[in-house]
């Protein structure tokens, strides 16, 4: 069994780029103290790949691909949802804030700028795209029924049309 990541790995980002070195495991929803603040299920786990690259540029990256799902609230249930999350990023590691708000965003490049560090913690980069991974408003893809109209059988309870009361009237004419 492939040894869960902990909240104590680091990475130097910079070495990982010019070594093109990759890093690969498991983290486990629960680990994640972000995450398993909203998480409905803390034994999801997530696959990663972290492999360092340098851009045409000579730029320091690393591409991170994160294959797992992640059971949120339904915002209009609040029953758990899976919420699958696929992703492959990839980012460019600038030594500061300043050097980072210089490099030009290309709207047609999905590059995330982010400042390095020669001691990231793995974790909590993790953590930050699978965040980021959530939609904002997580629902379940059929349309969730409300508790509160539902009678024993589980089946919707049928309103009363406010004109049937009209059809037994009798008008003058």
């Amino acid at each position: 069994m492939t040894e869960l990541l902990k909240s104590t790995d680091y990475v130097d980002v910079y070495r990982m780029s010019r070594d093109k070195r990759k890093i690969e495991g498991k983290v486990k929803v629960g680990d994640m103290k972000r995450l398993a603040e909203t998480a409905s299920n803390h034994d999801d786990i997530f696959d990663y790949v972290i492999t360092g690259m340098t851009g045409k540029l000579g730029w320091s990256g690393a591409i991170m691909e994160l294959h797992g799902k992640v059971a949120v609230p339904c915002n209009r249930c609040n029953n758990p949802v899976d919420v699958p999350i696929d992703r492959e990023v990839v980012f460019r590691f600038a030594k500061s804030e300043e050097e980072a708000d210089t490099i030009p965003i290309e709207e047609d490049d999905d590059t995330e700028v982010v400042v390095g560090s020669e001691k990231l913690n793995v974790m909590d980069w993790i953590e930050e795209e699978i965040i980021l991974s959530i939609p904002l408003v997580p629902s379940h893809d059929y349309a969730c029924l409300d508790k509160e109209k539902l009678n024993k059988d589980d089946e919707p309870l049928e309103k009363e049309n406010p004109f049937a009361k009209l059809k037994g009237m009798k008008f003058n004419k």
